[in-house]
């Protein structure tokens, strides 16, 4: 799949239903300056809303250059689910996780996709599709890339970052699907959604 970075957010492209409600306008935004940067970055906007209120509104990024991610969603032949166990700041804990990491400026986002997966785990794949992408948060410029790999197989090699320290775990769905409704088992349960409802194992 091509890199798939460009600015076709899906604004005004829902699924139309006879009774919805009209869209609120768009806010107008006035001005953007840097704020911290760091792996992560806060830039602060200024917007102009419809009513004429001016509001400001911090929105979180990746370092400079980076504008996406990616989750991948990757099933063994037998079709059992591979996740990594490994700790984040954020929870101060060792959670579940599906493998994924940061697409590089230029780099195709499949090919993202196959990297980190073998990164992370040892896995690699048969095939790998990109299925779409999601907004990281509301308060976020960060595109989320969502991918399901088929024919996983641990026969890579794994090389984590300095600050990794994944272990690959394999589950069925039916585990993997426990352990996303168990509260603080897991990160990124949005993707891990969007990625079994893409798959056909919601």
């Amino acid at each position: 799949m091509t890199d798939q970075l460009d600015n076709s957010a899906a604004t005004g492209k829902v699924a139309a239903e006879p009774s919805r409600a009209a869209d609120p306008a768009p806010w107008e935004l006035l001005g953007e300056e840097p704020g911290f940067r760091r792996f992560l970055t806060v830039r602060l906007r200024r917007y102009r809303m419809p009513d004429g209120r001016v509001v400001d509104w911090d929105v979180l990024g990746p370092e400079a250059g980076l504008s996406a991610g990616i989750t991948v969603l990757p099933l063994t032949p037998e079709g059992r689910i591979v996740t990594i166990r490994m700790f984040r700041a954020g929870p101060d804990s060792v959670v579940t996780n599906l493998p994924g990491g940061l697409v590089e400026p230029g780099e195709d986002v499949a090919v993202a996709g196959a990297r980190e997966l073998e990164e992370e785990t040892g896995y690699t794949c048969e095939t790998l599709d990109v299925a779409g992408w999601q907004w990281s948060g509301a308060s976020s410029t960060f595109r989320k890339y969502v991918a399901i790999a088929r024919g996983c197989r641990p026969d890579g090699k794994q090389q984590l970052d300095d600050a990794e320290d994944c272990v690959p775990i394999e589950l069925t769905v039916d585990a993997f699907r426990a352990e996303l409704r168990t509260p603080g088992a897991m990160t990124g349960i949005d993707a891990a959604y969007l990625a079994l409802d893409f798959a056909g194992l919601l």
